[in-house]
């Protein structure tokens, strides 16, 4: 397979950046979801319980952007 050229590189960095975006999203809707009394315990909890998942994901995701903008590609290293 042939290395990603440093543009594309950059490209796909910025699209992670993006999904670090919408994870933190994702959490904050959660969070307020979790937080809401209208929802049902069940739901409150699925909720609570998915806010430590996306913001990981935004994690990994801006250490996979980090990776390729230091011309690294993420688990090659």
């Amino acid at each position: 397979m042939t290395r990603p050229s440093r543009r594309e590189m950059n490209e796909l960095a910025a699209d992670r950046e993006k999904s670090a975006v919408r994870s933190e999203r994702n959490a904050e809707s959660a969070r307020q979801t979790a937080a809401d009394p209208t929802r049902s315990d069940t739901t409150r909890k699925q909720a609570a319980a998915t806010v430590g998942i996306a913001l990981g994901h935004a994690r990994e995701y801006r250490e996979e952007a980090a990776a390729l903008r230091a011309g690294r590609i993420p688990g090659e290293d």
